[in-house]
């Protein structure tokens, strides 16, 4: 049973009203263009013709507290899974909870996980997609193709497997330089009108003049590079580029024309989360964390658990979801202080 459309939350970007003689007239004239609107339909990220839920209309809440599966990464040298605490952390401080899906996880495993959960981060760290990766990745695509919305987001090493496995190449991606640096953004594509994910809010604008965005990434892919490769020109739409330390223009952030898909090739969750320090005060010492850059971070999250809240995915009963839930896992502090905690998981495969 659907809940009733959100309010229009804080975050969003609205106009501060105009006073004086001419509100009425400008009151006219806002009557007149929603009344356009209603006769004329907006064209903007409607290119196919499959069931996909319309991308620009309000969609109703299906879930309160959406549940998002959390790709885990394998670490070879210590033989178990992991997921970095501060993509959780992310997820919940927009009122979202988390659950682990495995490195390996099997397309029995995976059929039953997808339809549990409201949306799927695929996380930064090393290595190419795996087969679960690009399991995960068809399903969501039909998923969306059937009219069930189910976001995905892609944050370093997930925006880059989303750029490969939509690419059909493993060896898209272009070297650069853009490691332990904050980054201003360049938007494209009249990034507060058309984009969904950065006209949610007004709190993002600042980022073009700002070095925020944290990086810490030596692949990534140039934007000349993306706009001559048509597999991915026809599919996302570049929303911002950035400059690497040697001036070469990369792709910093995308969402896909048809689908609830999105990604960024910075950090979000690092800003709040991620502040430690060797002892020469390296490795984080880059990072902003400002209030500003902070509640940056948690627009992003807002925003992807905003749309996960349009998926009606559940577990099966209670107590599989409790079993599921991040609620105590076993927490490391073997990869401080580039990472202020992981959460691991003992592997059998």
């Amino acid at each position: 049973m659907a809940y009733q459309t959100d309010r229009v939350p804080i975050l969003f970007k609205t106009s501060e009203p105009r006073r004086g003689r001419l509100a009425p007239l400008l009151a006219v004239g806002v009557l007149a263009v929603f009344a356009l609107a209603i006769y004329v339909p907006s064209t903007v990220f409607r290119t196919t013709t499959a069931n996909v839920t319309s991308l620009r209309a309000p969609l109703p809440i299906l879930t309160r507290n959406p549940i998002i599966g959390i790709h885990s990464h394998r670490d070879e040298e210590h033989g178990d899974d992991f997921i970095v605490a501060s993509y959780l952390k992310w997820v919940e401080s927009a009122g979202g909870r988390g659950v682990r899906i495995p490195y390996n996880a099997t397309k029995e495993e995976l059929d039953v996980l997808l339809k549990s959960v409201n949306g799927v981060l695929f996380p930064g760290g090393s290595g190419d997609p795996n087969a679960a990766a690009e399991y995960i990745y068809s399903q969501a695509i039909e998923f969306n193709n059937n009219g069930d919305h189910f976001p995905v987001w892609g944050t370093c090493l997930g925006f880059e497997w989303l750029v490969v496995l939509q690419a059909g190449n493993h060896s898209i991606l272009d070297h650069v330089d853009a490691d332990n640096v904050s980054s201003t953004l360049q938007f494209h594509h009249n990034f507060q009108g058309e984009s969904r994910l950065f006209g949610f809010s007004h709190h993002f604008d600042v980022l073009a003049t700002k070095p925020i965005t944290a990086n810490f990434h030596f692949n990534g892919i140039l934007k000349s590079h993306f706009d001559a490769t048509d597999k991915l020109t026809s599919f996302y739409n570049v929303l911002a580029t950035s400059d690497d330390q040697q001036g070469q223009t990369y792709v910093a952030a995308f969402e896909a024309k048809d689908y609830p898909i999105y990604a960024v090739q910075f950090h979000p969750e690092k800003n709040p989360y991620e502040i430690g320090d060797d002892k020469t005060g390296g490795t984080m010492n880059l990072v902003d964390h400002s209030q500003e850059a902070i509640v940056i971070s948690q627009t992003f999250g807002h925003f992807f658990i905003g749309e996960a809240r349009r998926n009606g995915h559940a577990f099966a009963d209670p107590a599989a979801e409790r079993d599921a839930l991040l609620l105590n896992p076993t927490l490391s502090s073997r990869s401080y202080p580039y990472f202020e905690s992981t959460l691991t998981f003992p592997v059998n495969n």
